[in-house]
């Protein structure tokens, strides 16, 4: 099961950030040891000009306890829904949370993810958001007889 803590996209009035997980919420995720998964996929644009900023920085939380929680940094393409962008799809540097499977049972992680954009009085806090997922690693095939 998987639990986003963000809708897919968050349009500030000064910057287009972007969290996009990739499941929706309550769905399964049938993963089996050695599975990877990607968990979702962050990103940022400046509201002025739908210029790209630099990908998001993620710092995970808590790590996973029956596999291994990854932060990769790619560039890839994002479809924008923002009047702001004259351009629909843009090639931006993505964040992505990965996870891997490596035994079967219930697993439990979580990150935070620091945007470029600041907010408050003065611009004097960063952008934050909060991720989460809950992951059920079912058992693999057993293995063959010899």
């Amino acid at each position: 099961m998987y639990e986003p803590s963000l809708a897919c996209a968050l349009l500030a009035a000064t910057a287009l950030v972007g969290a996009a997980p990739a499941m929706a919420e309550g769905q399964i995720a049938p993963l089996k040891p050695g599975q990877q998964m990607v968990l979702a996929n962050y990103f940022e644009l400046s509201g002025t000009g739908c210029s790209a900023l630099s990908a998001p920085i993620i710092t995970i939380t808590q790590k996973p306890t029956l596999g291994t929680l990854t932060v990769a940094r790619i560039l890839g393409v994002v479809n924008t829904s923002s009047p702001q962008c004259a351009v629909r799809s843009k090639v931006l540097p993505i964040s992505q949370v990965l996870y891997t499977a490596n035994k079967p049972g219930l697993d439990y992680m979580s990150w935070s993810v620091t945007f470029q954009q600041r907010w408050g009085p003065h611009g004097k806090y960063p952008r934050m958001d909060y991720g989460n997922a809950r992951l059920r690693i079912n058992p693999g095939p057993p293995p063959p007889h010899q």
